[in-house]
């Protein structure tokens, strides 16, 4: 905990909590124009899509069925690494549409590999969200449907995005500084 405390009093707030709301509603109205027509399903991916999911959700006034699955590759670690699955979804993706909500977009290892999947099972569209999509430039990187911040490459934590584990119940987000990790 005191490798997070250090992290906290040493990082630099980039997005206050009002511009992160602020960002959520345009992107919520977005979504909504998308997809309220759809019956889509919101597919949370935990643990960081969830502020962002219960964010975007208290904003639909649309019929959704909402289902969670939970991958990571960060293990409470600064560095990421294979894509380990913990629970899958237990809601048929067949013919549906499929909105996958997430934190943070970085290489976009992890959201590629889950448009695949949920394609794989049956989806007729999968549509994808994230908080933040970083300023990483890469070749092929998956694009995003609806993106909230583009922030830079630094690593984030809060609204979602951990520091070791910690840190995501934030409402504002944060960077390291680039002496740590």
């Amino acid at each position: 905990m005191d490798t997070a405390l250090a992290a906290r009093s040493r990082a630099e707030e980039l997005v206050g909590a009002s511009g992160v709301q602020f960002a959520i509603d345009q992107t919520a109205l977005r979504i909504a124009v998308d997809l309220s027509e759809a019956n889509p399903i919101v597919l949370c991916v935990m643990n960081g899509g969830l502020p962002y999911t219960a964010e975007l959700l208290k904003r639909f006034s649309f019929p959704l069925e909402l289902g969670y699955l939970h991958v990571g590759r960060y293990d409470n670690t600064t560095r990421g690494g294979a894509l380990n699955w913990y629970a899958r979804p237990i809601i048929d993706f067949a013919e549906r549409t499929v909105l996958i909500v997430d934190d943070v977009l970085d290489k976009g290892e992890t959201l590629a590999a889950l448009v695949v999947w949920v394609a794989g099972e049956g989806a007729n569209q999968v549509r994808t969200t994230v908080l933040v999509a970083k300023d990483v430039m890469m070749k092929n990187r998956i694009e995003v449907d609806h993106v909230a911040l583009r922030l830079p490459d630094r690593y984030l934590f809060g609204c979602g995005m951990d520091y070791r584990g910690y840190w995501r119940n934030l409402t504002s987000i944060y960077a390291l500084p680039e002496d740590m990790d």
